[in-house]
């Protein structure tokens, strides 16, 4: 009977760390002619005891991510209380069970907690492991440029407008993903229309213009992305509202992906409308300047909704 290898972690972003240990795990998998399973949440364990919680992927992204990692399936539960009150024993057993007690290896990263209270750490993971003749496989650290692959250090990026670090850890740039929704329709006025984002939960940039793309359909095009409430129009809510420069789409209640770039400038109060839209023209021009410059030699392709 064929066994399985499984990769353990939350996973949110799948950066250059998380890829690695996934990587890992459908190496090991593979070669011994197993499955290479990724063993993941629903939610972040964080929001249970926390409320709100922002993501760096869609699930959708994530679970295309991973798989492009190697990784034959994904199995994603929710975390609840019962699921959190598991000792460290217990919540092996629960593992093991799950994939009929064929697990040949876990695969975890550096600082893999687990069990009621995060008690259990990799030292204990492999003693208990042990005990039940699995091996356990532990991935060290990924840092490049000095700087340390973490969600948190992604999710920190991303909130700061610095996006150059955020693209370095995820090797690729951010996206936002989401259904286009209706609007107050104004861009269309001024030959300037602009897809909105129905809100999700994914990190919101700072307010603020972008360069960004827009994803849609397998294609990419270049685009200006305004972040912010609009206070020229009287805005009284963040939105995230998307130009695709020099391209004409219908996009209302489609999913599409905004892949940020670089900040041109922060938002700011306009006289007029007329003076709003003739500066987003100007910041669609600004925008095709730098994503020539930024996106040499950059390909990337992920599901974005």
């Amino acid at each position: 009977m064929n066994q399985t290898v499984v990769a353990l972690g939350m996973f949110d972003g799948v950066h250059l760390g998380h890829r690695a240990l996934l990587n890992r795990a459908a190496q090991i998998a593979h070669a011994r002619g197993d499955e290479a399973v990724a063993f993941t949440y629903t939610n972040h364990p964080k929001e249970l005891f926390s409320g709100a919680f922002s993501y760096i992927c869609t699930p959708k992204q994530r679970e295309t991510l991973i798989r492009s990692c190697g990784c034959d399936r994904v199995d994603s539960i929710p975390f609840d209380r019962t699921f959190a009150a598991m000792e460290p024993d217990a919540f092996l057993d629960w593992l093991c069970a799950r994939y009929h007690g064929a697990v040949s290896a876990v695969v975890v990263g550096y600082d893999y907690r687990f069990g009621a209270g995060a008690k259990g750490d990799t030292a204990l993971l492999k003693t208990l492991l042990s005990q039940r003749g699995v091996e356990t496989v532990v991935i060290d650290k990924v840092g490049i440029n000095g700087i340390t692959c973490a969600s948190t250090r992604v999710r920190e990026a991303i909130r700061t407008g610095d996006f150059e670090t955020a693209a370095l850890l995820l090797d690729r740039p951010y996206v936002l993903s989401g259904e286009v929704v209706h609007a107050k329709a104004l861009g269309r006025q001024f030959d300037c229309p602009t897809a909105n984002l129905s809100e999700g939960r994914q990190i919101l940039p700072p307010d603020g213009v972008y360069a960004t793309e827009l994803l849609f359909d397998g294609q990419r095009f270049d685009a200006v992305t305004n972040v912010g409430k609009n206070p020229t129009v009287g805005g009284q809510v963040r939105t995230v509202e998307t130009h695709a420069i020099d391209a004409q789409l219908d996009l209302y209640g489609k999913c599409i992906g905004v892949a940020f770039w670089k900040k041109l400038r922060d938002e700011q109060i306009f006289p007029d409308k007329e003076a709003l839209f003739s500066q987003i023209r100007t910041d669609a021009e600004n925008a095709k300047k730098v994503l020539r410059e930024v996106k040499k030699g950059v390909a990337f392709s992920e599901q974005v909704c």
